[in-house]
């Protein structure tokens, strides 16, 4: 009875819904660094370990997927990349290096347990029931979070990772679930995408029909973040979806809605506004430089409203979940122009120096991962600064697979169910790439997972025969 069950296929389903919708509480501090262990490294471990025991007991079935080599590669860039930084230029704390490295491991392993998941086109259609229902809790979280004064546990500066509930007022950002409003940002971006995409393509009236009435009030949500980068990425991922999937019609409304979002958010609108002075001010105007330094600079973020908290008091133990609730009197609102102006200082003059620098000083391998702090806004030029170009050029290849895999598809006459899915998910690659630019997307542990879990879907549908 139970000799062809999948074990894998709930757990994955669990992942699916526990990974967006559980808050980044911290169980364990790491001194040095306001990076924490939580609860859901706990339970990737066991999962990880569960698939382990699968590979030992089956004599390593895993081996028998090209693409592992591929990331074979990578990790072996790591991991010299690691004993490089650990004993030769000793960039960062031995316990530092070693979590982000076993991050990574963690992060990516997702890749291999999905493929375990999926073996048949049902399994696409159950486990998108499931990111469709994360999906809608995390923006049901997110109008509570506006307008109902729902709390958010953030990660954007070292006091509120300690584990604080704060109450955010109606005029901020909102992260929801999410422990920024940048990660919210490039999740919904990609899971718009995809609900998009399998409305469109779904022969079941029910899931059509379910996934379009849920689409607008799920991206209303994403245009409460104003992420710049995250809107013009989920722009052309959409766009490049519809396109290759022959809806042509559905661009010009889509692209409409897209438009019209942008000058209807007042945020989002002075934001964009600001960034083209703001762009002119850095490259076409004599700035003072700041130089990138051996030390680590921590940038300050930029929130559109700050958080009244009360004072905290360093301890050795996690701290207990506190509440802390906004002024009753309204915030007064900050000045879009600075907002983006600093933001793209930090990232000019600071973030991505440090990550090139970090890079010149040693190019093949890097300095290691962690190395050049928590945030760089930029995922390609942290790559390099911290794996160098081993490890660099062995990640792009991983991305590059997919696209190679998928273009033949892009043209067929006669697609298969499996080459439409494929296509939908080269739009959610095309924007988690797009997010990349600004985002740390490959390093935000929700942003992060997700991907891999969504590039291991992608695999499938491109390796899997037609049922």
């Amino acid at each position: 009875m139970f000799k062809n069950l999948n074990i894998f296929r709930p757990l994955l389903a669990v992942l699916i819904l526990f990974i967006p919708l559980y808050p980044k509480f911290p169980l364990l501090s790491v001194k040095g660094t306001y990076v924490a262990i939580r609860l859901d490294d706990i339970v990737m471990a066991i999962i990880i370990l569960i698939w382990l025991i699968f590979q030992i007991k089956n004599k390593f079935p895993i081996f028998k997927q090209k693409i592992t080599w591929l990331f074979l590669v990578y990790f072996v860039a790591i991991t010299i990349s690691f004993i490089n930084a650990l004993f030769v230029y000793q960039t960062e704390a031995p316990k530092i290096l070693i979590l982000h490295l076993l991050r990574r491991f963690e992060y990516m392993s997702l890749f291999f347990i999905t493929i375990e998941s999926v073996k048949s086109l049902f399994d696409f259609k159950f486990f998108y029931l499931f990111s469709l229902l994360s999906a809608i809790f995390v923006s049901i979280y997110g109008y509570g979070q506006k307008y109902f004064g729902f709390p958010i546990i953030s990660t954007m500066n070292s006091e509120f990772s300690k584990g604080q509930l704060l109450q955010m007022n109606i005029w901020t950002r909102i992260s929801a679930t999410f422990a920024g409003h940048y990660d919210l940002a490039a999740y919904l971006s990609v899971a718009l995408i995809i609900i998009l995409g399998v409305a469109l393509i779904t022969k079941n009236k029910l899931v059509k029909i379910i996934s379009l009435l849920v689409w607008l009030p799920i991206y209303q949500i994403f245009t409460f973040t104003a992420s710049r980068i995250s809107t013009f990425a989920f722009l052309g991922g959409v766009v490049l979806t519809l396109f290759f999937l022959k809806k042509y019609w559905w661009i010009i409304p889509v692209s409409g809605l897209v438009i019209f979002s942008i000058f209807n958010s007042q945020d989002l609108s002075q934001r964009l506004l600001a960034t083209i002075p703001a762009f002119k001010n850095q490259f076409f105007t004599k700035q003072t430089e700041i130089k990138p330094t051996s030390t680590p600079i921590t940038p300050t973020p930029i929130a559109i409203v700050t958080v009244t908290q009360k004072p905290i008091t360093a301890t050795k133990t996690t701290p207990t979940p506190t509440i802390i609730r906004h002024q009753s009197e309204p915030y007064p609102e900050v000045d879009a122009d600075v907002g983006v102006a600093r933001s793209g200082e930090i990232r000019f003059n600071a973030e991505w120096p440090r990550a090139i620098t970090a890079f010149k000083r040693n190019p093949l391998v890097g300095s290691g991962l962690g190395s050049i702090t928590l945030a760089t806004d930029n995922d390609y030029l942290r790559n390099l600064g911290e794996s160098g170009l081993f490890g660099f050029i062995s990640f792009s290849i991983i991305n590059l697979f997919f696209i190679i895999k998928t273009l033949p598809l892009l043209f067929k006459k006669n697609p298969t169910h499996y080459n439409l899915i494929s296509i939908i998910f080269l739009g959610g690659l095309f924007t988690t790439l797009a997010n990349a630019i600004f985002i740390d997307v490959f390093e935000a542990s929700k942003t992060a997972y997700l991907f891999w879990i969504m590039t291991g879907f992608y695999y499938q549908s491109l390796t899997l025969k037609h049922d």
